[in-house]
């Protein structure tokens, strides 16, 4: 066994899964036994040279008691030379032997700890006669399929590790031990098939045949005899047509693309950031066996396409088929994308059978189990804030899933987060009113050069899963008994769509990472030029700091470890500002080229402070404020920055949350109890400047609010559309952003007021009338008051000049 051993690590090199063994919660204090998904001389001889090179953990052996000595077993065997079956009897032995010992010394007990090795992980294919060499097959692997598999992807061996089953006198004692340990056996070897298909995934089709097989489907075939007859064509050519749209969508998955691709980014991530951290990643890996998988992240880069799937291969986890707007299928570049599990569909579909080829299309990747990632906001944002969803791929996922379905499906949020992106100058572009540059093959080239530059580190926060049942179940607790059509849209399904989108991103937001550059730009953005001394730069970061770690927003975010000196110098090294020495103590200030892009990042994490903020407002223009006032403020409020910042509480949970900030901020010192009121430090304080730049951090949210509410005070009831509504508030405010210099596009983003009109409406504070004309009820008073109690004398009166 050391012989071979030896030759066979002159080309294998093992990584494994989960990296850190210890997660798995092995006992060290009870025997435990490997059990391989199947026997495999190779597959044991690197798992004996893994154990002896201390990599894994050494088994104990059992004592003689138990009359087996040995320390790995195997799931299956192989019978046969031409036709390898599958053989259980042995292990099902093994497992009875075990039982019984166990049963008759109440005292033992033992682990049984599954591994898979994979001698790399291309899923098999329905054609092509070298798929017997080249990919991980669906069965047991035949002697030379495993040499050439050592030679050709020795380098890239995995050993998948599940958590231990532990074997004790708590089994179920009115079984008999050959039932129970067949009952037993076929639990572990489920469990390595749904192992294996996490790993290497389904048994994949060329993509001609699934081209074939989606055309064939009769709904697709009655569409294309609906679309002869509405086009006055042949059936033959819109047949043809129907083919072209196919090949035009479906993706080419390709484990040679796939391995290419990772060899490619492993190096990327390397070159130009400092490389991919992952958070909460352990407990996707087990869903991953369990549920069909929609990843949903936030949208912010192109880049984005390529994390998950370079972070999953690397962690052992097959990586998902792609949703990728048509604009990227450029030639090559669309090529290597469609290889790696991309498929493209285009930006309106405005054809039926367009739409019906590509429903059918992810149908069948979902009734066939294969993961998907797609991202609900439609585009990449340009402002940092999370876009409010787009209906369609959601839609078309929640019918697909009620037509055909294997698993419970979870979407699975994440949240990428950029120290700095790529795309930044381009971003600052379009930010600045310029349009968005069309993708092409010359503009690639032209980014290569921003190779050379160093972007940090990039940070994927994995959310908690949601289930698309229990949604459902809420909705329309039948749902099981039901189908749809591509034209269907009751009611029940457009509630379910709009709630999952928007807990998809409220569960994104949930996971937010808060690095460097975003606590930075939060800060110095909120101060008078975006400047401040070092001292009091680093005063404020630290307050930050605490409020995110004593109040955290959710167990899900996590914060930048490094100290408030390293994220100054962070932020220096990465070009967004700079330190301007001065006898009286250097200041820190936004590079000028650098103020709008700023903006971004501090928007990213702009809902993490949702509630200290509005609380520091109270005191920015009052000396004091009664406690009572500010929580019943909060409440009045709450619904428009929920809705604009995707926040995941209650309204009762936010103004609890409001009492644990304000609590929170007494044991700071800077606020004070003063009776029924509480009281700010005077002006001129440490206390009272940190005050102001906190409450600066969303003044801007709010002063948007007041135009909206200062237009419909002043016009009336009766006098605007939502419409006009919406085209005065963007006047105003971009008018505002000129005279103060607020430096940041967001401010008059014609979409934020059109959401904030539409929940005025949801909250009944205004309705409209036959006509489309707004009207004006009695609660729009209580808002105005609360906004002028906020808002300063200067920002009210200029708001109020210019309507």
């Amino acid at each position: 066994m050391s012989i071979l051993s030896k030759l066979l690590y002159l080309r294998v090199k093992v990584e494994y899964s989960p990296t850190k063994i210890k997660s798995l919660g092995i006992d060290p204090d009870i025997p435990f036994i490997y059990v391989l998904s199947s026997e495999s001389t190779v597959s044991r001889s690197i798992l004996w040279e893994e154990i002896n090179r201390g990599n894994l953990p050494k088994p104990f052996r059992l004592d003689a008691e138990f009359n087996l000595s040995k320390s790995i077993l195997a799931a299956e065997q192989a019978v046969g030379f031409w036709n390898r079956k599958k053989d259980y009897k042995d292990f099902d032995q093994q497992l009875e032997q075990i039982i019984s010992q166990v049963r008759e010394d109440g005292q033992k007990q033992v682990q049984l700890i599954p591994i898979s090795v994979f001698l790399g992980r291309a899923p098999d294919r329905d054609h092509g006669i070298l798929k017997v060499i080249f990919s991980e097959k669906w069965g047991i692997t035949g002697r030379f399929r495993k040499f050439i598999s050592i030679l050709v992807h020795g380098k890239h061996t995995l050993a998948r590790l599940s958590q231990p089953i532990l074997v004790n006198q708590s089994l179920d004692n009115n079984d008999t031990p050959d039932r129970l340990a067949h009952k037993l056996a076929r639990v572990i070897r489920l469990h390595n098939n749904r192992v294996k298909t996490s790993v290497v995934g389904r048994d994949l089709s060329h993509r001609r045949t699934i081209a074939k097989n989606i055309i064939k489907r009769p709904i697709v075939q009655q569409e294309i005899n609906n679309y002869a007859e509405r086009r006055k064509i042949p059936v033959e050519k819109a047949q043809k047509e129907a083919q072209k749209i196919i090949r035009e969508i479906a993706a080419d998955y390709s484990y040679s693309a796939i391995k290419f691709m990772s060899g490619i980014f492993r190096w990327f991530w390397t070159k130009v950031y400092d490389g991919v951290k992952l958070n909460h990643f352990d407990q996707l890996r087990h869903l991953t066996t369990e549920k069909e998988i929609i990843y949903t992240p936030c949208h912010r880069s192109h880049i984005d396409y390529l994390i998950l799937s370079y972070s999953l291969y690397e962690r052992g986890i097959v990586p998902p088929h792609i949703a990728a707007g048509i604009n990227l299928n450029l030639p090559i570049v669309g090529r290597i994308l469609r290889g790696s599990g991309a498929f493209f569909l285009r930006r309106s579909f405005n054809s039926v059978l367009y739409s019906t080829i590509f429903s059918e299309y992810l149908s069948s990747l979902i009734a066939h189990g294969v993961s998907i990632e797609y991202f609900i906001e439609g585009t990449r944002s340009r402002t940092g804030r999370l876009l409010h969803p787009k209906a369609g791929m959601l839609a078309m996922t929640v019918r697909s899933y009620l037509n055909e379905r294997s698993k419970p499906l979870v979407f699975v949020p994440s949240s990428l987060n950029y120290e700095k992106l790529m795309e930044g100058a381009s971003y600052k572009n379009e930010l600045g009113g310029k349009g968005k540059k069309k993708e092409s093959i010359g503009g690639l080239f032209k980014t290569l050069k921003l190779l050379k530059e160093d972007y940090g580190r990039l940070t994927v926060n994995f959310s908690e899963p949601i289930e698309l049942d229990a949604i459902l179940d809420q909705h329309k607790p039948d749902w099981r008994d039901l189908k749809l059509d591509v034209k269907e849209k009751p009611q029940w399904f457009k509630n379910v769509v709009s709630d999952a989108g928007t807990r998809i991103l409220t569960h994104i937001n949930e996971a937010s990472h808060v690095n460097p550059i975003n606590l930075l730009a939060v800060t110095l953005l909120a101060t008078p030029n975006r400047s401040a001394t070092e001292e009091n730069l680093k005063e404020q970061l630290e307050l930050y700091r605490l409020i995110l770690l004593k109040l955290p927003y959710s167990e899900r975010t996590t914060v930048t470890s490094l100290s408030v000196e390293e994220i100054i110098e962070k932020g220096i090294f990465l070009g967004f500002i700079q330190r301007v020495e001065h006898s009286l103590g250097d200041v820190i200030q936004v590079r000028e080229e650098m103020g709008v892009l700023m903006t971004y990042y501090r928007n990213n994490v702009l809902h993490l402070f949702a509630a200290s903020s509005f609380i520091a407002m109270f005191f920015v223009n009052n000396l004091k404020h009664p406690r009572r006032e500010v929580l019943r403020m909060m409440a009045i409020i709450y619904p428009f920055i929920k809705n604009e910042l995707f926040l995941k509480w209650s309204r009762e949970e936010f103004v609890d949350y409001g009492r644990q900030t304000l609590k929170l901020l007494k044991e700071l010192d800077l606020l004070v109890s003063a009776g029924r009121n509480l009281e700010r430090h005077k002006g001129g304080s440490l206390q009272a400047a940190k005050l102001r730049v906190l409450a600066n951090a969303l003044m801007q949210t709010y002063e948007r609010f007041f135009i909206v509410i200062a237009l419909l005070k002043s016009r009336g009831s009766g006098s605007l559309t939502s419409n006009e509504l919406e085209s005065l508030c963007h006047q105003v405010a971009s008018q505002l952003s000129l005279l103060y210099e607020f430096n940041s596009p967001d401010f008059f983003d014609k979409n934020l007021f059109r959401q904030f009109i539409s929940v005025l409406k949801e909250e009944q504070i205004i309705k409209t009338d036959l006509a489309g004309k707004i009207i004006l009820s009695d609660n729009l008073e209580p808002m105005y008051m609360g906004a002028k109690t906020i808002l300063s004398r200067r920002i009210r009166h200029s708001i109020l000049y210019l309507l």
